[in-house]
């Protein structure tokens, strides 16, 4: 057997995940589009105001991204731990994930939110290249800071 093929199919999919960290906090919206089939199933229901999974395009996914991240200062996501799981042209990848934003915010008002959680991805290899089809953010420990940052942004743009 030869683990030549896995071990780079491996190594793409956690360059596909850190691409997602990365382009998200770079505001690179050419990058994150990169990253995503043309439909992606979108699964926000423990993370952001328990909205329903959705299937929407990678055009509309990215732009929910650009306005939701718009009216920050800063945001840092760290992406860690990944597992992979390789099967044909088809994988998962759960990664731990920090997502620490900020906003600025009156004396005395909470500027920013960290969420602890993970990423539940569903990949394809699609003309040799790895491309995200489902995308979970499951926040798995409490809010520190304030969630409540989200509309402090939102008021900004």
């Amino acid at each position: 057997m030869n683990a030549l093929p896995e071990l780079s199919d491996r190594l793409a999919i956690a360059d596909v995940v850190a691409g997602l960290a990365h382009a998200q906090d770079d505001r690179d919206w050419v990058a994150l589009r990169r990253l995503f089939a043309e439909q992606v199933t979108l699964d926000l229901s423990t993370h952001y105001h328990g909205r329903p999974p959705a299937t929407v395009t990678a055009a509309d996914l990215v732009e929910l991204a650009r306005t939701t991240l718009a009216g920050f200062d800063c945001t840092h996501h760290a992406a860690t731990d990944l597992l992979v799981r390789v099967t044909g042209d088809e994988a998962t990848c759960r990664a731990h994930m920090v997502a620490y934003h900020h906003v600025p915010a009156d004396p005395g008002v909470v500027d920013h939110c960290t969420m602890r959680g993970r990423w539940d991805l569903k990949l394809r290899k699609l003309d040799g290249k790895w491309l995200i089809e489902q995308w979970a953010v499951v926040r798995t420990a409490p809010w520190e800071g304030s969630p409540d940052v989200y509309a402090l942004a939102a008021a900004r743009t």
